[in-house]
């Protein structure tokens, strides 16, 4: 009776070191510092270290001519300013369509994909945030503006992006150092067509809360004609100050609604 006592004293220890052993591994593997390589190298100058984050996010080709611009703004509240990338790959849309033969086909759709991003490099967290993809025709690069939404102390940003023919407005508002999707509305659809329309923004004190209102009225587009290239000009759109919505921010889920 005693050696069988002792036996399962010692069985009991073995399975307890076991368990604990895989208890160990099992929060190695989990770590999300065990054995993984960083994203980006805050040692390495902006440039550079821009350049291999991107090209590292997107697993660009080698020598890919992708384009980028740049641009400065507060967008957080530690009085620094910011930066707000954008990165167009036509180049990359072209090759990937021969490479399918589907150059005809993504002709006539504009070569609508994914190829057009955007980066927000944070100067309070030393960090860039991934790559948020814009679907839409690469010919045109993101249109990039600024406008105090969300708060009075830093900016938010309106991107404009293109398909084919017409254009749309996404706000992202910056909420927790990041930029949050809020708001999708388009800017004019038809050029070339007879069903042309086109709508204008403004942005009003907040309804029910601190964020402000978005105020869409009917546009007409100037400058243009049918037989343009929508993909090089930038059209003057002029407000007929006719009401189309107002929308409203509901800060419980992060998003703009209207009432009417």
């Amino acid at each position: 009776m005693k050696s069988i006592h002792l036996f399962l004293v010692s069985l009991a220890v073995i399975l307890f070191l076991q368990a604990c052993g895989e208890k160990q591994n099992t929060q190695q593997q989990e770590s999300p510092v065990a054995g993984k390589q960083s994203d980006d190298d805050p040692s390495l100058p902006f440039d550079k270290r821009l350049k291999q984050f991107i090209e590292r996010k997107l697993n660009t080709r080698n020598g890919e001519n992708y384009r980028l611009k740049i641009y400065e703004e507060h967008l957080n509240d530690d009085g620094v300013p910011d930066v707000l990338i954008t990165v167009n790959r036509l180049e990359n849309a072209l090759k990937t369509a021969e490479e399918k033969n589907e150059v005809n086909k993504s002709s006539t759709i504009g070569f609508f994909g994914d190829h057009n991003y955007f980066i927000y490099y944070s100067s309070k967290t030393d960090r860039f945030s991934d790559p948020v993809k814009i679907a839409s025709s690469p010919q045109r690069e993101l249109g990039i503006t600024f406008e105090n939404i969300s708060s009075s102390r830093h900016k938010d940003v309106l991107i404009d992006y293109s398909i084919r023919n017409s254009q749309f407005r996404k706000v992202f508002l910056f909420i927790g150092d990041k930029p949050v999707y809020a708001f999708h509305w388009k800017l004019y659809d038809g050029w070339g067509t007879d069903e042309l329309e086109a709508y204008c923004f403004e942005f009003g004190t907040g309804a029910y809360s601190e964020v402000k209102d978005i105020i869409v009225y009917e546009g007409t587009m100037k400058n243009i004609g049918k037989d343009d290239d929508y993909y090089t000009i930038d059209p003057e759109i002029e407000c007929t100050g006719k009401l189309v919505k107002r929308f409203f921010y509901n800060s419980r889920d992060g998003k703009y609604y209207t009432p009417n």
